[in-house]
């Protein structure tokens, strides 16, 4: 009978645990994002941010996973770079694909009610100039850039949004 009772209260002791351990993960959870929100709010209004990007999709749809240390749209006050690369081989960039350094020149940055930011970015190289769109969520941890440049042509960088002094990205050789 005492055994019966003692294994009764142990699993109600671990139903309890359990149920505890959900809303402390919950509480730590909502403490990480309002972390990770306040975070992004001062990286944009800085200008010092990554889109680490791990997709990239073209005009006509087709995605590809790639590196997001090497694939992503950095600003840094009044530059950025944009790098598309592959580990798979060496490129004008070193690191096999192309890297663009360009001034910006125009930075809108708008938050809707439900917290989504929208962020418009103009750049300027000597490659021709860039038209930057950003969707993203108030924690940065889902992000969508569309790039149009001097084409019809189009790509979709598709990832998450860092402050600059969090990003582990490899900045390869910029064109010039």
């Amino acid at each position: 009978m005492m055994a019966f009772s003692l294994t009764l209260s142990f699993s109600s002791y671990g139903q309890e645990t359990r149920e505890e351990r959900r809303a402390v993960a919950k509480e730590k959870q909502a403490a990480l994002d309002s972390l990770s929100a306040q975070q992004i709010k001062t990286a944009l209004a800085e200008k010092k941010w990554v889109l680490e990007a791990d997709r990239l999709s073209n005009t006509i749809g087709e995605t590809i996973n790639v590196n997001s240390n090497l694939n992503f749209i950095a600003l840094e006050g009044k530059e950025a770079y944009v790098q598309l690369g592959s580990e798979s081989g060496m490129g004008s960039n070193g690191v096999g694909g192309v890297t663009i350094r360009a001034n910006v020149e125009k930075y809108d940055v708008t938050k809707s009610k439900r917290g989504t930011y929208y962020i418009h970015v103009f750049l300027t190289s000597v490659l021709g100039n860039f038209d930057i769109s950003i969707d993203m969520n108030n924690t940065g941890q889902m992000a969508s850039a569309t790039i149009q440049g001097n084409t019809a042509n189009s790509i979709t960088y598709s990832g998450r949004v860092i402050p600059l002094n969090h990003s582990t990205i490899y900045k390869g050789t910029p064109l010039f």
